[in-house]
């Protein structure tokens, strides 16, 4: 195909012709484009996976006993200091180191260079014992001790109330017998001649020295045994009772079960206090895990509000309803309307109709 221009006077203007080579010239990238086009291939669509759904955490009710905790400092040491005084006149000959532990039979002091040794028991000998047949606690102290160190006193004599014994022959020598052991006169026990203290002790101060008169303040004692002491309130400790439980927190982070041993019932004002407190005593389940310790100050968690086989859920599988109140999920989607009750340990007591030990619920973790 051919553009013709039309011709003027002056005549005819050169390359003003197209040929056929100037058309292809042209067509060509564009049949180049077209073929192209019609053989390229679109991109496949990429495939959508729709995302998992995973299965909400679930945990079960369960029935035991639920309690809430009170948690007060707590000093480990020695326990309550207990100053022991001489009843004896004379002049002290031999004291004991400041640290000391003395057990049954053991000196605790010497007056005139008689030992006076350590029984245990809660009745102090308060009378000579001189007179066969004589019926007393005291005389069952002395009889339980010897006893207990190995000298044979005889059967019991039955016709007497508890907690006392008699004064018999067989007794009567066994004190001589222990008398000659110890280097002492084979004499009848008198008051004083022996010290009676609930359990061994641990020497922590003297107050007096050797060459002082025996009748005064001697020595000051604790506990052989590491306790935990808390100073309470007369209210806080109003709830405490021997043998209660508690748990102790650790400088390591972790806990230790403890008992309970003994509350105090004089209030006294700790040093650099204004309150007057109550002592609460215990010792640990597990004394070996502070073994290497003799001091520190600990927390401790007393029970203080407890309910008994009731149903209980972790905290996160409660609900809040809109229209107010809670209420715990199946995981089928149902709702189960609760009643609650303690909070403790990050679960909860609840109670209600459809609710039994076992349930399977939704919780939140």
């Amino acid at each position: 195909m051919f553009l013709t221009v039309p011709r003027q006077s002056t005549g005819t203007v050169p390359g003003m012709r197209l040929s056929r080579r100037a058309v292809v010239l042209v067509a060509a990238p564009l049949a180049v484009l077209a073929a192209a086009l019609g053989l390229a291939r679109w991109p496949a669509r990429p495939e959508v996976v729709a995302p998992a759904v995973s299965a909400p955490a679930t945990i079960k009710i369960k029935k035991g006993d639920i309690s809430t905790v009170r948690t007060m400092p707590g000093t480990l040491g020695h326990g309550p200091v207990r100053v022991l005084n001489g009843s004896r006149t004379g002049v002290l000959t031999w004291l004991p180191a400041a640290g000391a532990t003395i057990t049954r039979g053991q000196r605790v002091y010497a007056v005139n260079d008689e030992p006076v040794p350590l029984f245990y028991g809660r009745t102090p000998l308060y009378r000579d014992l001189v007179t066969p047949d004589t019926v007393g606690r005291d005389v069952k102290v002395v009889r339980d001790n010897l006893r207990a160190l190995g000298y044979s006193v005889g059967a019991p004599v039955t016709k007497v109330r508890d907690g006392e014994a008699v004064l018999t022959a067989a007794l009567l020598a066994a004190i001589k017998a222990w008398q000659r052991d110890l280097g002492l006169p084979e004499t009848p026990l008198t008051a004083g001649s022996v010290l009676v203290l609930p359990a061994a002790i641990r020497v922590s101060a003297l107050s007096a020295q050797v060459g002082d008169p025996a009748a005064g303040e001697l020595l000051s004692t604790t506990s052989t045994a590491k306790v935990i002491t808390v100073q309470a309130d007369e209210g806080e400790a109003a709830a405490i009772d021997n043998g209660d439980r508690a748990t102790v927190a650790l400088s390591d982070g972790t806990t230790t079960p403890a008992r309970v041993t003994s509350v105090s019932t004089a209030l006294q004002t700790p040093d650099g206090g204004t309150t007057p407190k109550l002592a609460i005593t215990l010792t640990l389940d597990k004394p070996a895990v502070l073994k290497r310790v003799d001091s520190a100050e600990l927390q401790v968690s007393f029970a203080a509000q407890t309910h008994q086989q009731v149903l209980t859920v972790a905290t996160g599988a409660l609900l809040a309803l809109r229209e107010g109140g809670y209420a715990v999920q199946t995981p089928d989607g149902a709702l189960i309307a609760v009643k609650t009750g303690i909070f403790a340990a990050g679960r909860v007591e609840i109670s209600g109709p459809g609710l039994t030990d076992g349930l399977t619920v939704v919780t939140t973790g």
